[in-house]
C-alpha cells in the first residue's frame, strides 16, 4: 500500500509539468498552500476547503517524504464557481527544508523550508503558474504528534501564452496544524493578498485535515 499512496502522489506532482502540453489554463484556483516548515516523516493526506471569493475549492493534497530534508506533494480538486463553469485542477510542488533547530532543552523546534511549485486548471490558453516561496515554522507536540505555527510567504508566478503576458504576485499565508491523535490533526491556513491575473479576493481561508498514513 505504501508504494501505491506514493506512486499516487507522484503521479499528482507531476500532472501539472505535463498538462501544458495540451491547452490548460494556469492554476489560478485561489486557494492557500497549506504547506508546513516540518518535513513530515511519513505519508500524509491533506483533504480540505478553501473559501475564496464567491467560490468554493474542494481539495486533497498527498505528500511523502524522499529524505530527511526533501519531500513531494500533489494536489487535485475543483473549484466551484458562483455564475461560472466548474473548474478541476491539479498542482505538485517539491520542498526543502532548510534549518531545523530545537528552540529549548525543553521542546519546541524552529523550521525552515524552501518549496517549489506547479499548479494547472481550466481548459483554454495555456497559463503556467509558479509559487516560490520559504515556509518558517515553529513546531510541537500535541496530543502526541506533530504541530506547528507557520508563515509562508511567497511570490505566485503566472506567465500566458494566450495573450503573452506575464503577471506576479507577493502572497503571505499564516496557520496552524494542530494534532488531536498521533495520526490525525487539522490544518487551519489563511491566505493574504491577490494572485496573478487577480485571482481572487484579498483574504482566503482554508480548513482541512491531516492524516498521517
Amino acid at each position: 500500500m505504501g508504494g501505491s499512496r506514493k506512486l499516487l502522489a507522484t503521479a499528482m506532482a507531476v500532472a501539472c509539468f505535463f498538462a501544458g502540453a495540451g491547452e490548460a489554463r494556469g492554476q489560478v484556483v485561489a486557494e492557500p498552500a497549506l504547506l508546513t516548515a516540518g518535513i513530515p516523516t511519513t505519508e500524509i493526506f491533506l483533504p480540505y476547503i478553501a473559501f475564496p471569493e464567491n467560490a468554493y475549492v474542494f481539495g486533497g493534497m498527498l505528500r511523502f517524504p524522499v529524505s530527511d530534508d526533501v519531500d513531494i506533494g500533489g494536489r487535485a480538486g475543483l473549484w466551484l464557481i458562483d455564475d461560472a463553469k466548474d473548474s478541476p485542477f491539479v498542482g505538485g510542488d517539491v520542498r526543502y527544508n532548510l534549518l531545523s533547530r530545537p528552540l529549548s532543552p525543553g521542546g519546541g523546534q524552529l523550521a525552515l523550508s524552501f518549496d517549489v511549485g506547479l499548479g494547472v486548471s481550466d481548459p483554454g490558453d495555456t497559463v503556467w503558474k509558479i509559487p516560490v516561496g520559504f515556509i518558517a515554522g515553529i513546531g510541537f507536540i500535541l496530543a502526541g504528534g506533530d504541530s506547528e505555527i507557520f508563515v509562508h510567504p511567497r511570490f505566485d508566478l503566472g506567465l500566458s501564452s494566450g495573450n503573452d503576458s506575464f503577471d506576479a504576485a507577493l502572497l503571505l499565508d499564516v496557520g496552524g496544524l494542530f494534532s488531536i491523535t498521533r495520526s490525525m490533526g487539522i490544518l487551519i491556513d489563511i491566505r493574504f493578498g491577490k494572485g496573478p491575473y487577480a485571482e481572487g479576493d484579498q483574504v482566503v481561508l482554508a480548513l482541512g485535515g491531516a492524516w498521517r498514513l
